[in-house]
């Protein structure tokens, strides 16, 4: 299967073996772009929900301090920090967030969900905090709640692609076809070139047996990428 990600959808080891003998064309992050969102959504931009404010200044001392370990990618450090600054303010919400992203990266998926659900609680609306509760949700293959929870983050903000892609990912595993068909052209249209959509929507058509639609994708990657091994192995597939 495919690994969603807010940022994009990234082909799992054996399905990339499967498809280009071990070698990969498809989109990665370049330097520019956050690798965070590679496994959740992190707020890099000004949003609508004010940053929140640590009630004492050992609490905020602390944060900076896990915010250090978080940059060098010392997740332990920065979670046995986090859990203190959460103990000492329990409504930090830039710290509750960070440590349901740690959570996440560490597939402590139960936890995260907590945190998240917390999160939620306290802010209703932020897209951020719902998608990642429905990532967590995901991967305990809570999938009815998870759909939930993707729903409402592009209710409150249907800007980001990913969004849509991981919410046609539910529906797939709910069976509901049709609406994952939605699901991916509504990401395609907010990112008509983007080769990780491009090929996850080819493959799940593959998988429903339309191949001549997914051969029209796979030639959209074709023409961004001519050398892509994956979308050349696909359509062998279509021909099959």
């Amino acid at each position: 299967r495919y690994y969603i990600s807010e940022k994009g959808i990234y082909l799992e080891k054996a399905l990339m073996r499967k498809f280009s003998g071990g070698a990969s064309h498809i989109h990665r992050p370049n330097k520019k772009e956050s690798t965070e969102e590679e496994v959740s959504e992190e707020r890099k931009a000004p949003s609508h929900v004010p940053k929140s404010v640590p009630k004492t200044m050992e609490a905020k001392m602390l944060y900076s301090k896990a915010m250090i370990f978080y940059e060098r990618g010392d997740l332990d450090q920065a979670e046995k920090k986090l859990i203190e600054v959460t103990s000492l303010d329990h409504n930090f919400t830039d710290a509750i967030h960070r440590l349901g992203l740690i959570y996440l990266k560490q597939s402590q998926f139960s936890k995260a969900e907590a945190l998240f659900r917390q999160l939620v609680s306290q802010i209703e609306h932020d897209a951020i905090y719902h998608s990642n509760l429905g990532r967590a949700l995901y991967e305990q293959e809570k999938f009815e709640d998870a759909l939930t929870s993707y729903l409402k983050a592009i209710e409150i903000d249907n800007s980001r692609p990913g969004r849509f892609v991981s919410t046609a990912e539910v529906y797939r595993q709910l069976g509901s076809t049709e609406k994952a068909r939605e699901m991916y052209d509504a990401a395609l249209k907010l990112d008509p070139t983007n080769i990780d959509y491009l090929l996850t929507y080819a493959h799940f058509l593959i998988d429903e047996k339309d191949f001549e639609k997914a051969k029209f994708y796979l030639d959209k990657v074709l023409k961004i990428q001519p050398d892509n091994s994956i979308a050349l192995e696909m359509k062998k597939e279509c021909d099959e």
